[in-house]
């Protein structure tokens, strides 16, 4: 699958994959909201090109390979606990095994997380937003 095509599931998958999540992990966050400067910085480093094609959309490339970037699930200290979304982007020789990109050669952290998590930021009027009561662990 290259960059420019975009991996979409029928909206009665996300429901369905959303209300299981949301069923099993209710003390976990629904979803995040996620700036684009996050996803804009991830690429940068990636060094993608972008492009604008004929339909008016922007399509980025780094050349052999497609861009991707890989998103992990962690949780804070706080109380209560916060989850977060941290993004990284990955670089690759082969196409087929991605390695992070976690840091610069002189240790300047490469992982973003100014991810808002839901239920503090939700859309409750979304189809994938179910409404399950949120048990927080002590």
């Amino acid at each position: 699958m290259s960059a420019t095509t975009p991996q979409t599931r029928p909206l009665a998958d996300a429901i369905t994959w959303t209300n299981n999540w949301q069923q099993n992990n209710k003390s976990h966050a629904k979803a995040f909201l996620i700036p684009m400067g996050d996803i804009l910085a991830c690429l940068n480093e990636l060094g993608a090109k972008f492009t604008i094609d004929s339909s008016g959309k922007i399509q980025a490339s780094t050349g052999d390979f497609d861009l991707n970037i890989r998103a992990y699930m962690g949780t804070d200290d706080s109380s209560p606990a916060e989850d977060h979304l941290l993004l990284v982007g990955t670089t690759t020789t082969d196409g087929k095994k991605y390695k992070d990109i976690v840091e610069t050669p002189g240790g300047e952290s490469l992982v973003y997380d100014f991810t808002k998590p839901c239920p503090n930021n939700c859309d409750e009027h979304s189809k994938l937003y179910h409404k399950i009561a949120i048990e927080y662990s002590k």
